[in-house]
């Protein structure tokens, strides 16, 4: 819902939300967003607000995604990696047949980043993916089923 990156998702805390906003300090490049707990992606009818309520039904510690604690992980926080790996877990669970080439849990961002520019408008989705570059948005953008074909 959030459209960020794993590295930013591992560390989300509860704390982290303020004044009914998620404040977000991106790992990969120190962007702050501030984002409001009322954000909705239409499309799969998900609500920010309510995916954190979620994760509080289930953690056992400040952090949203958590793998509880234990010794390895004093805090609950749960690797990216992690993260990836069950990702696969549950596209394969899912038993949609994918090709050659399954989505990624990084595709997540990018797809959360056409939604939100076709709900929204491209300047918003540039802000929540906390682009600086309007051209690195358009990567994430680009329609994939324009890979499809060579065009001659």
């Amino acid at each position: 819902v959030t459209g960020q990156r794993r590295e930013d998702i591992v560390n989300m805390k509860f704390s982290d939300v303020v004044d009914n906003r998620l404040y977000v300090t991106q790992i990969k490049t120190g962007m702050k967003i501030a984002i409001p707990l009322s954000l909705t992606l239409e499309a799969p009818g998900l609500r920010l607000g309510t995916v954190i309520d979620r994760c509080r039904l289930v953690s056992r510690t400040d952090i949203m995604i958590s793998a509880g604690i234990r010794k390895n992980s004093p805090t609950g926080n749960i690797h990216p990696d992690g993260l990836t790996k069950t990702f696969v877990k549950a596209r394969k669970a899912s038993g949609v047949n994918f090709s050659n080439n399954p989505p990624t849990f990084h595709e997540i961002r990018s797809l959360a980043g056409r939604l939100y520019k076709n709900e929204h408008g491209e300047v918003f989705a540039q802000k929540l993916l906390g682009h600086t570059l309007a051209n690195t948005t358009k990567l994430y953008l680009d329609e994939r089923d324009d890979k499809a074909y060579m065009m001659l």
